[in-house]
């Protein structure tokens, strides 16, 4: 757990560094990319990782694969491949981000204590694991395209490790990530509704 808390975070900030350095050259931005990582990797409070360990613990697997997946594509920029499998169905990525933020509200009710039962302590039984795969499983079986196939890696990955905490929810969502996803969700709202508005004007002229 302790070497995945170092990798998660040196994955999460290095792709982090990719997508700021952006309109740098690709060399800068690896390089930049690729130290930001190693440094995450040292050992003790030296690295990053210390730091970002004690407030926030380990990022989810669902970030760790989607920054690597992110660092990945910025890095070789594969003609087709995955990135523009991804991209051929936007219809997943919004139900895969709404579930994120569901889950992200419920999170927040149960530590508050306002549920009926504890979701969280629920994720550390087979049956929570059972039920998510089950939906994944659905998911997948419904879209049939490489973004509904997210679900069912993180699972594999959940399987094999436990990683982070032994907490199905611990590996799908992560604080920063549900920040990220309702950032993501405003910012398309606010950009479909500018759309509309322009469109709305046009046709009235």
């Amino acid at each position: 757990m302790r070497l995945a808390l170092y990798a998660g975070w040196s994955i999460v900030l290095g792709s982090g560094m990719m997508f700021l350095s952006r309109k740098l050259t690709m060399a800068y931005r690896l390089g930049l990319s690729l130290s930001v990582m190693f440094w995450t990797l040292l050992a003790g409070d030296a690295s990053p990782a210390h730091w970002l360990g004690l407030a926030f613990q380990s990022p989810s697997l669902v970030s760790v694969a989607v920054c690597l997946g992110s660092f990945l594509w910025s890095a070789y920029r594969p003609q087709g491949g995955v990135g523009q499998a991804l991209r051929s169905d936007p219809g997943a990525l919004r139900i895969l981000m709404a579930a994120g933020i569901v889950t992200g509200w419920l999170m927040l009710i149960d530590t508050l204590a306002l549920l009926p039962v504890s979701l969280y302590a629920w994720g550390f039984g087979s049956s929570a694991f059972a039920a998510v795969l089950a939906l994944g499983a659905l998911f997948w079986l419904t879209r049939g395209s490489l973004a509904s196939a997210l679900p069912l890696t993180v699972m594999a990955l959940f399987a094999i490790s436990r990683l982070p905490t032994g907490n199905i929810w611990d590996a799908l969502l992560d604080p920063w990530l549900w920040l990220a996803l309702q950032t993501g969700w405003l910012v398309s709202a606010v950009r479909r509704h500018r759309a509309a508005r322009v469109l709305s004007a046009t046709t009235h002229v």
